[in-house]
């Protein structure tokens, strides 16, 4: 087959795959090569590049052919000269951290090869909308993707998809991936985020979760089937998932061993008013509740304990993730399981390690600790600061931590991380539109719960980083525009 004609000016990244270039199975011998040429050159009749190729390379049992699969303006040609070390960086993880990880080494430039290994056999995706429109069916799964199939190999990037990495050779710089492929690098990133948490007691193999897309199509075409839904735990995707039963028109309970919903990260009367919306819309909520486990009976399932008794067809197990932190030893690992990091992102005792997204837990200097999100704006901003720092632009990242959900038609918004027996300000009646509960640490606003009221969401955040201390009669008017407080 020939290869396709180059545009000049161009850069070219000539890789070894299969005819339909999708997915990306490099041969660990097989590497890739680039060719340069400056855009004046092209211009003024001067050496062009050159197309370097001319037979299949063989890889085991297969024939692969080379192909282009990255053209770039001679703007592109000069910025890529700023890291031409022709080193690698391994991405371990395909989903949003990964996925912003290799888009970023791309945008600044990075000339090395950049190889991105996912265990799912999708592209990158963002997973928000799994519990709500697309699991609803108000959402295509194409609004999910970062990107679409073909602007991944416009980025000049190789893609393994399906195929997890089993193990690391920390000392060798050499990762193993399932299949048994070995991949050398140079600078490892890990965005491994981490799975939904098995229930663990007797009959927790009949629950289904939620934490990938695979699962939520699983979960979507059981709803489609079942009456009645049965929810363990009282969290955001235990929640979110709930919400969406009931508009669908399914008979829902949920089960939660705390004395609130979402009590985690709201306060307790947001945690109330959260609570009394689902049972206004049908939901039977019932807090306080243990489990012991759940069983089979004719075609659906019992959930029981101690005055306890739910018949459904289908069985959430809504009870958390579990980091992916198993690629590093234990001694790298935090008090909540994830892969420790400084500012950078940098994994300590390991060199040209690095963590992002759910799994990483970095220092962040707002709080003076070691702090682990499990939010979409960390899952895109972190890894950026990544890909900065090895592009050789040390880029510290402190998020502040911010996460959002739709329940119902109602939109909270949550900055900030809540502490128990914090004092609280409430601006406006709670769960009112435009209301907002907020907390205070020593007199300084250290969090707080915006309903409907995403206009203020950007104020808080400088109130939170700021550690501001306003007036505490103003923070609980209305009628004070909160940026006036900033």
């Amino acid at each position: 087959m020939e290869l396709p004609k180059l545009v000049e000016p161009t850069v070219c990244r000539i890789i070894i795959g299969p005819d339909h270039l999708w997915p990306l199975p490099f041969g660990d011998e097989v590497m890739p090569f680039r060719h340069q040429g400056r855009g004046d050159d092209a211009a003024g009749g001067g050496a062009r590049p050159q197309l370097l190729c001319g037979h299949n390379v063989v890889d085991s049992h297969k024939t692969y052919t080379a192909y282009v699969l990255q053209e770039a303006s001679a703007a592109r040609a000069q910025k890529m000269t700023l890291h031409e070390d022709n080193k690698t960086v391994l991405i371990v993880g395909a989903g949003q951290a990964g996925g912003r990880a290799a888009q970023e080494l791309a945008a600044q430039g990075f000339a090395g090869r950049i190889v991105m290994v996912g265990d799912e056999a999708h592209l990158p995706y963002e997973r928000p909308p799994l519990s709500k429109a697309v699991l609803k069916g108000a959402a295509g799964e194409d609004s999910l993707y970062l990107h679409p199939a073909p602007d991944w190999r416009k980025e000049g990037l190789e893609v393994v998809l399906g195929d997890a990495v089993a193990g690391i050779d920390h000392a060798a710089r050499v990762a193993t991936l399932a299949s048994g492929r070995r991949l050398a690098y140079d600078s490892l990133i890990l965005a491994t985020g981490g799975v939904a948490r098995p229930l663990p007691l007797p009959g927790g193999e009949f629950c289904v979760s939620l934490r990938t897309l695979d699962d939520s199509r699983k979960l979507r075409a059981a709803l489609e089937l079942a009456g009645r839904i049965a929810v363990i735990g009282g969290g955001v995707i235990g929640m979110e998932v709930a919400a969406t039963a009931a508009s669908l028109g399914k008979s829902v309970c949920v089960i939660e061993a705390g004395t609130g919903v979402m009590a985690r990260i709201l306060p307790p009367p947001v945690s109330d008013w959260l609570a009394g919306l689902h049972r206004d819309a049908g939901v039977d909520l019932r807090t306080g509740a243990q489990v012991t486990g759940v069983r089979r009976e004719g075609e659906g399932y019992v959930v029981e304990g101690p005055g306890l008794s739910v018949a459904a067809d289908i069985v959430l197990s809504a009870v958390g993730m579990v980091p992916n932190s198993g690629l590093v030893p234990d001694e790298a690992r935090g008090r909540t399981g994830g892969i420790l990091t400084d500012a950078l992102g940098r994994v300590p005792g390991l060199d040209g390690v690095y963590a992002c997204g759910d799994v990483a837990e970095s220092w962040n200097a707002l709080y003076g600790d070691h702090i682990r999100l499990e939010t979409w704006r960390n899952a895109d901003r972190q890894p950026r600061a990544i890909a900065r720092t090895i592009c050789g632009q040390d880029t510290p990242h402190a998020e502040t931590p911010w996460m959002w959900t739709d329940q119902f038609g109602r939109n909270i918004q949550v900055v900030g991380l809540r502490r128990d027996g914090a004092a609280t300000v409430a601006r406006g009646a709670v769960g009112t539109p435009g209301s907002s509960l907020y907390w205070l640490v020593d007199g300084a606003i250290a969090g707080g719960v915006l309903i409907d009221n995403g206009r203020d969401r950007r104020f808080l955040e400088k109130l939170v980083e700021s550690r501001a201390t306003p007036d505490l009669d103003k923070l609980a008017d209305p009628a004070v525009p909160l940026k006036t407080l900033v």
